[in-house]
């Protein structure tokens, strides 16, 4: 369990460290986090400068969120380990093209077509990258060790991205700064071409049976591409990976709702653009910290307990805003702690996925588990609209997380009463 300490000979408390098989993984994984949020943070400038509307660009980003979504069902149903460098290889040629032709369109409809090609590499990427962490977790480091240190890294750029592209464009240019972020996917897919861990690293769980140790070391994680067969491997997946993708989806409704509309809430308020920009900062800077620290801080406390007690300090962060988003210093620990809890979410709920699963199915949970971000990317935003349009831009930051809260807390008890002892996303 994810929980349960190593002996300090097995520890590895450095992730890049050349004894750890998931280094390369690491760095690919932030390669395509950076390339990705770069281009994100440009696109809408480039599409604006060239006449086309807020609707326009709304679409395109759609376009690319729907892509991603479809992709992941498609790369869960394909991954086996040994297509993993190929199935990442793809995904970095598609979004290394996209990047390379979007700076030349200058039509809703161009960049959309572009924005699929590059939703489908993205999601392809993530979502095979997501299943090698959990197929081959070192000996030598725990679930949560090794599922922090990936989101953590994965925080890392996205922290970095809008100042890198930022920092790009102002260099050289809008067009030419995505010009240059397009090398970065297709320098991720070259370093996965040389350091995909080998499969006799793969960690055998505790308490596996014979059948189950040796679906681990030959990585058969075969899932057919009939609907049938598709279905039944996604049923039959623990309910702690769909909890992780519950988890996940809540995760980003409501870092959804943060960043579309609190910096229309704090400028009502009299907040400047320059504050509305830091308290964001820190929020993304506090929760790949947390991602970081949440290894050593769950080798001695066991992450299921602080799982609910989390979910709800996260709405009540996101609750409080209307009435702290007054003053930039009271915001400022709020959104802080918002950050924190995020970022020890993400690790609790995918460490205990990584522990429930046997096998065959570690795709297809993949696939799950990334979707909910996609579904939550998605949701936040047009939930928050409706309830901004409806009743008021503050009531936004109190109703969505309020019913979300509910939906996630429902279901994470029912979880625990129908399965006893089991354990629970997180």
């Amino acid at each position: 369990m994810s929980g349960t300490p190593l002996p300090a000979e097995r520890r590895i408390r450095n992730p890049l460290d050349p004894r750890n098989p998931l280094s390369g993984v690491y760095i690919a994984t932030m390669l395509f986090e950076l390339a990705e949020g770069g281009l994100r943070f440009l696109l809408p400038i480039h599409l604006a400068g060239k006449g086309v509307g807020e609707e326009g660009i709304g679409f395109v980003v759609a376009v690319f969120a729907a892509t991603s979504l479809l992709s992941r069902g498609i790369a869960g149903g394909a991954f086996r380990y040994d297509r993993a460098r190929r199935l990442i290889i793809l995904a970095g040629v598609a979004s290394t093209g996209a990047f390379l032709f979007l700076p030349f369109t200058d039509t809703a409809l161009g960049a959309a077509l572009l924005m699929a090609g590059d939703g489908f590499g993205w999601g392809m990427a993530t979502t095979v990258l997501l299943a090698v962490v959990m197929t081959v977790s070192p000996r030598t480091m725990s679930s949560a060790s090794a599922m922090g240190w990936y989101v953590g890294f994965q925080g890392i750029a996205l922290a970095l991205a809008t100042t890198v592209g930022g920092v790009l464009a102002q260099l050289l240019g809008v067009e030419a700064a995505m010009l240059v972020l397009a090398t970065v996917p297709a320098l991720a897919g070259v370093l996965i071409a040389l350091r995909l861990p080998r499969a006799d690293d793969a960690r055998i769980p505790e308490g596996a049976t014979r059948e189950e140790a040796r679906a681990r070391q030959t990585f058969r994680a075969r899932v057919t591409g009939a609907p049938g067969a598709v279905a039944r491997t996604l049923v039959g997946l623990p309910a702690v990976v769909w909890g992780a993708a519950l988890v996940a989806a809540y995760l980003n409704v409501m870092n959804g709702i943060l960043q579309s509309f609190f910096p229309l809430l704090g400028l009502s308020l009299g907040m400047t653009l320059a504050q509305v920009g830091t308290l964001s900062s820190v929020r993304v800077g506090v929760s790949s910290l947390a991602r970081f620290a949440a290894g050593p801080l769950f080798s001695r406390v066991d992450p299921r307990t602080l799982h609910i007690p989390l979910l709800t300090l996260s709405a009540m962060t996101v609750v409080s805003l209307p009435w702290l988003a007054t003053s930039w210093l009271l915001t400022l620990p709020a959104l802080a702690l918002n950050g924190i809890c995020r970022g020890l979410l993400r690790v609790t709920s995918g460490a205990a996925a990584m522990d429930a699963l046997r096998g065959e199915r570690t795709g297809a949970a993949a696939a799950v588990m990334t979707a909910g971000l996609d579904v939550g990317k998605m949701i936040g935003p047009l939930a928050g609209g409706f309830v901004a349009a409806a009743a008021g831009l503050p009531a936004t930051f109190v109703v969505v997380p309020l019913v979300f809260l509910a939906l996630a807390l429902t279901l994470e008890i029912a979880g625990r009463r129908t399965r006893p002892g089991a354990p629970v996303a997180g």
